[in-house]
C-alpha cells in the first residue's frame, strides 16, 4: 500500500507484522473481546493496520470520519460506549476535544506508537459477532449505528472480489474514498486484502493529484462517488490512466452527462452500483456484460431485491416502488435501537427508503430517495431526473435539485448549480434548457448559482 505522504510501500507480510504488534498493544492496554474501539485517522497504512488489529483483538471497530467535529464525535463515543479512541497525529487535538465533550471515560491512543512487545492472544471470534459499527451519514435524519458482523464482511467481500469485480494480485485500487465509510472500507481496504493486490491510498480527494496517481501507479480499478467523477470530468488535459479497466460509481445517482464526461476524461467505462451503509454493495452493473444506461445492475450473488408498494405488495412489470434487500450482507441491526431496527428490517428484508424498479432481466434502476421526492402541486418530481437534464447543459458542472416549502403548491422545485469554469449561466437559460427536456411541472422555478455544493463526510451532496 502507498503511504499518503510519500512513496514508501508496505508488503502484506510487513502489514501482517504491524497488525500483530498493534493487536498486542491493544491487549496490553486491556482491550478485550466485546469492547468497542473508535478509529479516527486519515487514509494510510497505519489506519489499515489499526483496523485489523482491533478486530484481531476481538473488539469492534467504530470508524469516525476525519471531517467530523468534536461535538459530532462525542455522542458516537457515548452511544457505542467506546473504551479507546485511536487517532493519528493529525487528529490528536480533535480526539482530545471529542473526549472532553464525551460523558464517559475514553482513552486516547496515538496509532503512530501502537506497538506491543508480546505475541497477541488472537481470541476465537464468533462470525456472527460485531466487527464494525458504522454510523449512517445523517443526510436523511440523525445518524444511527449500523452493526456489521464478521460474517457479513467476509462473505460479501469475497463474493464481490472473486465473482463480480474480479480482482486479482496484479490489480491496483485507487483509495480516495474515506476508509471510515462503508464504501471505502469494503471496496478499497477489504477488497485489496482479499484480492492480495495494491491499494493506492491518498489522504484526501484532489482531482488532479488522484488522476496523476492513477497514471503513475498503474491503477486498474477505481471505486468513487458521483461528485468525484464530476471533478475528474471537468479536468483539462488529455493524459489518461493507461491501465484502468473500469470504474465503479455508487453512493448516489450518476447523472448521464457527468457519466459521459468522466468516461471521456478517464478513458474507461464507469459502471454504476447500488448499496447503503446497512446493506453495502447490493447490485453492480459489472463487466463483461453490456452496460445498460441508468441501471445499477443485477443483484450480487446471494442478494435478493424486491420492489414493493406502500402496503408491501410486489410491484409488477417494471413499476417503481420501494427497494427491499435481503442477503448475507445486511447489517445485524441498529445499535441499542430496537424500534429503528424493526422499522428497517422486516421479515428479513431491509427497507431501503429508495425508489426503484426492476426490468425484465432483473436489473435495478434506482430513481431516488423516498424522502427526497418533491411533491409540487400534487405531482411527484424525482430530483435525479431533473438533475440529469440540467447536468447536460455545457455550462453546468454540478447540480442538486431540492424542494422548498411553498404555501400554495406544497413544494417548489429549486436547482442549485455549480457552473463550469469560466461560465455563468442565467436562470432563464437554465429554465429553457430544462423545459426542453422534462415536463413543465418538473422544471425548477428557482436557481441558485454557487461555487460548490455542500458535501457530507463521504462526499455525498447534503
Amino acid at each position: 500500500m502507498r503511504e499518503p505522504a510519500g512513496v514508501s510501500r508496505v508488503a502484506f507480510a510487513e502489514l501482517a507484522s504491524r497488525v500483530d504488534a498493534a493487536t498486542a498493544a491493544l491487549e496490553e492496554r486491556g482491550v478485550e473481546p466485546g469492547d468497542r474501539v473508535a478509529l479516527l485517522a486519515g487514509n494510510g497504512e497505519r489506519v489499515v493496520a489499526s483496523w485489523f488489529a482491533i478486530v484481531s483483538a476481538g473488539a469492534t471497530v467504530v470508524p469516525i470520519p476525519t471531517v467530523s467535529g468534536a461535538l459530532e464525535i462525542a455522542p458516537r463515543l457515548d452511544h457505542a460506549r467506546c473504551r479507546v479512541l485511536l487517532h493519528d497525529a493529525g487528529h490528536a487535538a480533535l480526539a482530545r476535544a471529542a473526549i472532553e465533550a464525551s460523558r464517559h471515560p475514553v482513552e486516547a491512543v496515538a496509532i503512530e506508537g501502537l506497538a506491543g512487545s508480546g505475541t497477541p492472544a488472537r481470541p476465537s471470534i464468533d462470525p456472527a459477532s460485531p466487527a464494525m459499527i458504522l454510523y449512517t451519514s445523517g443526510t436523511t435524519g440523525r445518524p444511527k449505528g449500523a452493526v456489521i458482523s464478521h460474517r457479513a464482511l467476509v462473505e460479501h467481500t469475497r463474493i464481490l472480489v472473486d465473482r463480480v469485480i474480479r480482482l486479482g494480485p496484479d490489480d491496483a485500487i485507487l483509495g480516495v474514498l474515506p476508509l471510515a465509510h462503508s464504501y471505502g472500507c469494503r471496496m478499497v481496504m477489504l477488497a485489496s486484502v482479499e484480492a492480495g493486490c495494491r491499494a493506492v491510498l491518498l489522504p484526501r480527494f484532489d482531482p488532479a493529484l488522484s488522476l496523476a496517481a492513477m497514471i503513475e501507479e498503474g491503477t486498474t480499478w477505481v471505486p468513487a462517488v458521483p461528485t468525484m467523477y464530476a471533478a475528474w470530468g471537468a479536468l483539462a488535459g488529455s493524459e489518461r490512466p493507461h491501465a484502468l479497466r473500469w470504474c465503479m460509481s455508487a453512493g448516489s445517482p450518476l447523472a448521464d452527462e457527468t457519466h459521459r464526461r468522466a468516461e471521456a476524461r478517464l478513458g474507461a467505462e464507469v459502471r454504476q452500483a447500488y448499496g447503503m451503509t446497512e446493506a453495502t454493495i447490493s447490485t453492480v452493473d459489472a463487466p463483461p456484460g453490456d452496460r445498460v444506461p441508468g441501471s445499477v445492475g443485477r443483484p450480487v450473488p446471494g442478494v435478493e431485491v424486491r420492489i414493493v408498494d406502500e402496503a408491501g405488495r410486489d410491484r409488477p412489470g417494471g413499476q417503481p416502488g420501494e427497494v427491499l434487500l435481503r442477503g448475507h450482507h445486511l447489517m445485524s441491526g441498529y445499535l441499542d435501537d430496537p424500534d429503528e431496527t424493526a422499522a428497517a428490517l422486516r421479515d428479513g428484508w431491509m427497507h431501503s427508503g429508495d425508489v426503484g424498479r426492476l426490468d425484465a432481466d432483473g436489473r435495478l434502476f434506482v430513481v431516488d430517495r423516498l424522502k427526497d421526492m418533491i411533491i409540487r402541486g400534487g405531482n411527484n418530481v424525482v430530483p435525479s431526473e431533473v438533475e440529469s437534464a440540467l447536468a447536460s447543459h455545457p455550462s453546468v458542472r454540478e447540480v442538486a435539485v431540492v424542494g422548498r416549502p411553498d404555501s400554495y403548491l406544497g413544494e417548489e422545485v429549486v436547482a442549485v448549480v455549480v457552473p463550469a469554469e469560466g461560465t455563468r449561466p442565467s436562470p432563464e437559460e437554465l429554465r429553457d434548457w430544462a423545459a426542453a427536456r422534462v415536463a413543465s411541472i418538473k422544471v425548477p422555478r428557482e436557481y441558485a448559482i454557487v461555487d460548490e455544493l455542500p458535501l457530507g463526510p463521504s462526499r455525498k451532496v447534503l
